[in-house]
């Protein structure tokens, strides 16, 4: 008699997610059950959360059990015993075994459907033993799913059977919707099912979803779900394939199964007509304040004393002001579920109460729901709101005002124009696929030149970051040049993006051709971001020319305007001007400003470019951990924002930090991956970066002649595979490696260029390093006074002790080879100690060599050393060694905290130290 059921059931062909609580609850009834300790269950819950799903799991897992299941039907509610009829018919035969009265009387009461109201008690005590008997040969589990829908005489049977279970093999399990008042089954121990964690409704997406679910897709299913488990199912069914990859956008708001959404509307159904209006107007509020519900339902007489009928059944509760839905897919299924017309009306409503000033996007949402048909005047209305909002919230909500001003326009040209300003806004907060599709709306719209010059700008702006700079430097100086007669502010821009791509492609001539259109555009009393990007273009294009001498004031201006800057493409422009004049300091802070000011706005487009140039003075400052967790940062936000060019760039500062960290096979992966990428689209910046990188790595591998002939063939490199300020910037480790495999010619020409700038500029580290260049040139004396020059001015710079400890290095063998080795030891150990700090193996082992070869031992012993941990315990043990918590440490490298605690136990047995303490003291 095992598994007896009334339907046919198939076994879960899925797991059980998230209920982990709830099956072990179940399971031990059932174990009680057949030990003869009898048990029962009540498992209530809102629509959806999976009681019926929890009920058959119990169903299929009841191994040795006859079940009995049936379900509550609306539809018999009205007939007493109907449902305890349905359930006990599969097991009608063991009637016989029941003793005459009481089988008579059982009989008699499903047949007639009742009996007399003297008879109820005995009639129940003969349900206890009829369930008594039916489990004498194996244990006997009884489902009751939807017992909320059961008739009143079924349910009260069921319940007193229930409540006497102890000392039978009977487990019941009773399933329910969540209901006002006082418990459905009295006496029965109530488990209350709570929405799923994210967690559990990522893992039913895992188990159900198709493998080419987006992750966009997945967290926005994820988050609209509310921990509903059937809410997300149906959204996942409804959505196209296309939808599914990313490929095109969800609908908004994501429909809610048929189902689910008519279990939602059940009880709202049954509220007086006044309290559904208002709950429909707090559906359609993002902030439901009360009083302006009142307002909007347009009753001067209505007190939130109409609420009180929803708040009793449990749908919404009033805390202070606010409106709050108990479920929050009843909010959404109360709009999904109320006709077009009433919906409209409702929205106009809130649009009369909702304050533009304050709530700009709010008004505009409700302001474009409410329109029947495209109205110019109601148009300019939610336009102005967006113009508001983009100053209240960012670019993001006026994207979407955008969008809805441009739906109510009628005039086609406006209408691209507003498509245009959506799209640019919507690529500004970091949605590329979104700005593309808006950008796609209006391209066939525009009618004027000047509206399709506008469109062609955010088209080539948009490329720029993501296909071939040459590519984009062309098509942005085409748009400059057909903008010119048009808007010079816009024209401007265009150019100097163009200039960008060309410089990013490392093509000095099509910057030179971008910056002689752009710079007459700009007058003395033009604004001063105009003044500062004329600066920037005319400085970085003289500097390119080698003329250090005329673009230092001109680069020196755009540094100076920055301060009054609050856009972040104008401090990166001002953070670009710095890394020319050698000024690493000002660099970090005005890329760090703007990172900031990008974030703070919304405009995360511009996070990859400005943490690109914020991670260029963090590692010329031995910054290393940071400069790697900031590089690390800047790929991920490039990678998810559609910027394949940044996230090259990001690469290639990773190679460096792993070659000046000796991470050899680090270094090699990075810089292989950043020239394939580059050669693609043409990027000379990174490109040149990744040689720097592997030039950097065989010098500290003390191979001079690789870095040699690697450094050479950037001198000339066209665009798309080298880069003029590398070719500078290189300079003093190409004269390292030209100097020591004999190549002094080279090095002298090198180093001439170098100095020049060097001296144009004024910067410390840059003096410091020609210096540096001047004593590997020189000889006896004369070197060491050059060495001894670059020494103070690295004190004087006192942010670049890398670079120090390498002078020292270089200082140290000039001396032991000039046999003054008590001199050589006393630089040599400040450089070993520098380098083990940072973590550069591969030059602490350069340096102890050279210790070696005047006789000297290391000091301390070589346990201690950092060199012996790898990049990644490098970077975690000088975080910790700053102060940072192991929380702290996963977000910055985007590893778990778990992780992190087994780096640290790894990094205390090699350092053999046992504390964080022992950890700041051996490194700081």
């Amino acid at each position: 008699m095992s598994n007896v059921t009334e339907r046919y059931t198939e076994p879960l062909s899925v797991r059980l997610r998230g209920r982990d609580a709830e099956q072990r609850i179940l399971a031990e009834a059932l174990g009680d059950a057949r030990s003869g300790r009898g048990a029962s269950v009540l498992l209530t819950s809102g629509p959806g959360l999976g009681k019926t799903t929890l009920l058959e799991h119990t169903r299929n897992t009841a191994g040795g059990f006859t079940v009995l299941h049936m379900a509550g039907v609306a539809d018999e509610a009205d007939f007493p015993l109907s449902g305890l009829q349905r359930l006990l018919r599969p097991v009608e035969p063991v009637l016989d075994r029941l003793p005459e009265p009481r089988r008579e009387l059982l009989c008699a009461a499903l047949t007639r459907g009742g009996v007399a109201e003297t008879d109820r008690f005995a009639l129940y005590t003969s349900l206890l033993d009829f369930l008594a008997e039916v489990s004498a040969d194996q244990p006997l589990l009884l489902c009751v799913d939807d017992a909320d829908l059961l008739d009143d005489a079924s349910l009260a049977a069921l319940a007193f059977a229930a409540r006497r279970l102890t000392g039978t093999r009977v487990v019941a399990v009773f399933a329910a919707g969540e209901g006002p008042g006082s418990a459905l089954v009295p006496g029965v121990a109530e488990q209350v099912l709570v929405p799923l964690e994210d967690r559990a409704i990522h893992d039913i997406l895992t188990d159900r979803a198709p493998a080419h679910l987006s992750s966009s897709v997945r967290a926005a299913l994820v988050r609209a779900a509310h921990g509903n488990p059937a809410a997300v199912l149906g959204f996942l069914a409804a959505l196209t394939t296309e939808q599914v990859q990313g490929d095109h956008s969800l609908p908004d708001p994501l429909p809610l199964a048929g189902r689910l959404r008519a279990a939602q509307l059940a009880p709202y159904q049954e509220l007086p007509e006044r309290t559904r209006q208002i709950l429909l107007l707090g559906a359609l509020a993002a902030e439901p304040r009360v009083h302006l519900l009142l307002d909007a339902a347009d009753g001067p007489h209505l007190s939130v004393t109409e609420l009180e009928p929803a708040e009793e059944r449990g749908l919404v509760r009033v805390d202070g002001d606010t409106l709050v839905f108990v479920d929050p897919l009843l909010r959404e299924a109360v709009a999904q579920g109320t006709p077009a017309g009433r919906l409209r009306e409702a929205h106009r409503a809130l649009a009369a109460v909702t304050d533009r000033e304050y709530a700009p996007v709010e008004f505009a949402r409700h302001t474009a729901c409410g329109a029947d048909v495209p109205d110019a005047e109601l148009a300019d209305q939610v336009a102005a709101a967006a113009r508001r909002a983009k100053r209240l919230e960012g670019p993001m909500p006026a994207s979407f005002t955008n969008e809805r001003a441009a739906a109510l326009t009628p005039d086609l040209d406006e209408r691209t124009c507003r498509l245009a300003t959506a799209s640019f806004e919507s690529y500004l907060a970091g949605d590329s696929a979104r700005a593309a599709r808006l950008l796609g709306q209006a391209r066939p719209l525009a009618v004027s030149d000047r509206r399709r010059a506008i469109v062609a700008l955010i088209e080539a702006e948009f490329d720029m970051r993501d296909s071939n700079a040459i590519d984009a430097a062309e098509r942005l100086y085409a748009v400059g040049s057909d903008l010119v007669p048009h808007d010079r502010d816009l024209a401007l821009r265009a150019l100097v993006r163009s200039a960008d791509s060309a410089s990013y492609a490392g093509d000095p001539v099509r910057h030179a051709k971008a910056a002689e259109l752009a710079v007459p555009l700009v007058r003395p009393d033009d604004p001063a971001p105009m003044r500062l990007a004329a600066n920037y273009l005319e400085g970085c294009t003289i500097s390119f020319r080698g003329d250090y001498a005329n673009s230092t004031p001109l680069l020196r201006e755009a540094v100076r305007l920055s301060h009054e800057m609050t856009a972040p493409s104008e401090m990166v422009w001002a953070g670009i001007a710095g890394l020319r004049l050698g000024d690493a300091p000002f660099v970090r802070t005005i890329t760090s400003r703007a990172v900031e000011a990008a974030r703070s706005r919304g405009e995360h487009a511009f996070v990859p470019s400005a943490l690109a140039f914020l991670v260029f003075s963090e590692f010329w400052s031995g910054r290393f951990p940071s400069a790697a967790g900031t590089a690390l940062a800047g790929l991920r936000t490039s990678r998810e924002s559609g910027q394949s060019i940044w996230a090259t760039q990001h690469l290639a500062s990773l190679a460096m930090i792993a070659a000046i960290q000796g991470d050899v096979d680090t270094c090699q992966i990075r810089a292989r991956a950043v020239t394939a990428q580059a050669g693609e689209n043409s990027l000379g910046l990174p490109s040149a970066l990744a040689a720097w990188a592997l030039a950097v790595l065989d010098l500290s591998r003390g191979n001079a002649a690789e870095a040699f002939f690697r450094l050479r063939s950037l001198v000339h490199a066209g665009p798309g595979h080298g880069h003029p300020t590398m070719r500078l910037l290189t300079a003093p480790h190409f004269v390292e490696a030209a100097v020591r495999t004999g190549e002094t010619e080279w090095a002298r020409t090198s180093q001439a260029g170098y100095r020049r700038w060097a001296e144009a500029v004024e910067s410390p580290s840059a003096l410091a390093l020609a210096a540096r260049g001047d004593g590997l040139l020189a000889a006896g004396e004369e070197a060491a006074d050059h060495f001894e020059v670059a020494l103070s001015q690295h004190r004087v710079c006192g942010d670049d002790d890398v670079e120090q400890a390498r002078t020292q290095l270089l200082f140290g063998a000039h001396l032991r080879r000039a046999r003054l080795p008590g001199r050589a030891r006393e630089h040599l150990y400040n450089a070993l100690e520098t380098f083990e700090r940072f973590g550069a193996r591969l030059w602490v082992r350069q340096t102890r060599a050279e210790l070696r070869a005047i006789g000297t031992a290391d000091r301390g012993p070589e346990t201690p050393s950092t060199g012996e941990l790898t990049a990644q315990q490098q970077q975690i043990a000088r975080l910790v060694a700053e102060g940072a918590t192991n929380r702290e440490v996963a977000a910055h490298m985007f590893i778990s905290p778990r992780t992190v605690e087994h780096h640290l136990r790894g990094i205390f047995r090699k350092l053999n130290i046992r504390s964080r303490v022992d950890l700041a003291r051996l490194l700081n």
